[in-house]
């Protein structure tokens, strides 16, 4: 971490040198944001958040982005072990969000510091997008584009021409994802803390004492570190990719350890996984078709009795998206399959894997001269029969003021992602002013 703050701290003085020279006000908003969720005890929160982001050009080959937000959070939700226990909760946070300097030099384009990258071209449920771990909470709330958290990297990117380019990504310093940035032991999204709390009643040597272990991450040493290469092209306009990464996996895995005769201590990993992965994205008239596909070569997956089983999985999926005026709408079909090298549970075996498919839909219209916005998000797994729907209204008050509702609602559960979130209904309401 300490090379982290180095980097932060030049960066900070590379853009106060730059904005005595340029003169220029950062940019960004505060909110005020309100939540209640039904079904986790009558759940309530007000977050409050400053974001400010400043972008300059000291010359024409030399970027600098710096962003960073303070955040603080007062609720009423669950705090104990037992669901019905609830109380108070207050939390407070100042980060440093995108702080870059970027580089280009005839065809290289090189990228340095704290930074979010993309990869993938489908909505919301992007498998390629592996690069950058996620703030669940703010997933559910606003979109995947938000919940990205950026991370220390090095990114350099070579143009060919106007349609071949490849780059490479190299990430020295692990960063896990969080289900909340505001106090997360108490988050309605943890769902870590709900799988440590007792993984069986009895186990065969008995009813052991079960501890909370350590959380292992990945220390920073060179063998821990993180990267990739994605080379993309253009070919008879159709924008077209293959890419390839191996990292570590975002949300720790749970593993029961036997320490003495009657105690089992649960710790949470993070195992390695290796991915391989193409996209694609055309246009034709109104129409936009996507597809994009991922095959983990190297997967862990958590098993019932705290175990980690290691396998492989594959998630494929093709999309399509027309704009008509204000409107635009867009549906996806994602398919999920698994398979493993060992049985998952007792009484299974190791060929008996799982496969999901998914169906999203999207909509998204603008009317009263772009003053309103409704925005809709729909995801149903046909296999578990799981799923979740999200929309957002919003009213733009002023021109530098706008007013936003939002419903979620999950839909049944199931072993898949969404399905784990059964109880997590929730509505918000956020007030926001940019500057």
């Amino acid at each position: 971490m300490t090379r982290v703050r180095a980097v932060v701290a030049t960066l900070a003085v590379l853009l106060c040198a730059a904005a005595v020279e340029a003169r220029q006000r950062p940019t960004g908003h505060v909110s005020v944001f309100g939540d209640y969720l039904p079904n986790r005890e009558d759940s309530t929160e007000l977050r409050v958040r400053l974001f400010a982001e400043e972008k300059l050009e000291p010359n024409p080959r030399v970027r600098i982005t710096l962003s960073g937000f303070a955040e603080g959070l007062l609720a009423h939700r669950p705090v104990g072990p037992e669901p019905d226990h609830t109380g108070r909760v207050t939390d407070a946070i100042a980060r440093v969000h995108d702080a870059h300097v970027g580089f280009t030099w005839r065809k290289l384009d090189l990228l340095l510091g704290s930074a979010r990258v993309v990869w993938g071209r489908l909505d919301e449920l992007q498998p390629t997008d592996v690069i950058n771990p996620l703030d669940v909470s703010r997933f559910f709330f606003e979109g995947r584009s938000e919940a990205r958290l950026p991370v220390a990297l090095v990114r350099g990117r070579i143009a060919f021409s106007e349609d071949v380019a490849i780059e490479g990504v190299y990430v020295p310093f692990f960063r896990r994802g969080r289900f909340d940035q505001l106090d997360e032991p108490t988050s309605p999204f943890n769902l870590a803390a709900a799988s440590a709390q007792s993984p069986v009643a009895c186990l065969a040597i008995g009813c052991p004492v079960i501890s909370r272990g350590e959380r292992q991450t990945p220390a920073f040493t060179a063998e821990n570190a993180q990267g990739g290469a994605r080379f993309s092209a253009t070919t008879r306009r159709v924008d077209w990719s293959v890419s390839a990464y191996r990292g570590f996996e975002p949300f720790g895995l749970f593993v029961a350890v036997p320490v003495t005769g009657d105690e089992i201590r649960i710790s949470e990993t993070y195992p390695r996984f290796t991915m391989v992965g193409g996209d694609f994205e055309t246009v034709s008239g109104s129409w936009g078709f996507r597809g994009e596909a991922a095959f983990f070569a190297e997967d862990s997956f958590q098993s019932p009795s705290f175990g980690r089983v290691s396998g492989r999985s594959v998630d494929a999926g093709v999309g399509l998206d027309r704009r008509a005026g204000d409107y635009t709408v867009g549906a996806t079909v994602l398919v999920h399959s698994e398979s493993y090298d060992e049985p998952l549970a007792s009484g299974a075996t190791a060929s008996d894997g799982r496969t999901d498919v998914s169906l999203m839909a999207s909509t998204d219209r603008t009317f009263g001269r772009e003053r309103y916005r409704l925005r809709g998000f729909a995801v149903y797994n046909a296999s578990e029969t799981s799923g979740f729907l999200r929309g957002i209204a919003v009213v733009t008050l002023k021109d530098n003021v706008a007013l936003e509702g939002s419903l979620g609602w999950f839909i049944g559960s199931g072993r898949d992602l969404i399905g784990r979130f059964s109880s997590d209904d929730f509505g918000y309401v956020r007030l926001k002013y940019y500057f």
